[in-house]
């Protein structure tokens, strides 16, 4: 699958190196700092599951030398999701589902208008990761789950695709049967 992270900090670099790690095309999206490291030495993820190091990742701060892929992961920090989402648009085909995992409930309201329903997925994780220094993220936790879903529970075959890709590279994800109910939980 083409992935990408928008953006390769502690929860989108973490399941975006997992699913580069696996062989899936990836794109990791950041900016400044963690941009300029990752360029010079790779992206580290230190975990309880296993270290990764990826050498020489996808990454760049424009999203339009990307163009479209199968899944975004948009894991930006609420402050950031209105720009964000207008950055994501050249990642967006007729097919690409964007997956919110941000804190708050409102992440799905607030890029829906921008990047249209037919796209916007909301979604929950739960992982304990943080940024130990630029291009390298630290995970702490014996939990990484991702869960997802579309809001009208409609069946989704790039959604589908997704799971099995993820369970393939040996993730915690799922389906929601109610993604609504549980990004307020």
């Amino acid at each position: 699958m083409r992935i990408a992270a928008m953006a390769a900090g502690a929860v989108g670099g973490y399941f975006g190196a997992r699913m580069a790690a696996a062989g899936h095309d990836v794109f990791f999206i950041a900016r400044g700092a963690n941009l300029a490291a990752i360029r010079k030495n790779g992206l580290k993820i230190e975990s309880v599951h296993g270290d990764i190091h990826l050498p020489k990742p996808n990454v760049t701060d424009d999203p339009k030398t990307v163009g479209p892929v199968d899944i975004v992961l948009f894991a930006v920090k609420l402050w950031d999701t209105e720009k964000a989402a207008e950055m994501t648009k050249p990642l967006v085909g007729p097919d690409t589902r964007v997956i919110t995992f941000q804190n708050g409930v409102d992440s799905v309201d607030r890029i829906r208008p921008i990047l249209g329903a037919e796209h916007t997925v909301g979604g929950v994780t739960y992982i304990a990761t943080t940024i130990a220094s630029p291009g390298v993220i630290s995970h702490t936790s014996a939990f990484a789950k991702l869960r997802f879903g579309r809001s009208d529970k409609k069946p989704d075959d790039k959604l589908n695709a997704f799971v099995e890709a993820g369970k393939a590279a040996k993730l915690d994800i799922a389906l929601s049967a109610d993604i609504v109910r549980e990004r307020w939980e």
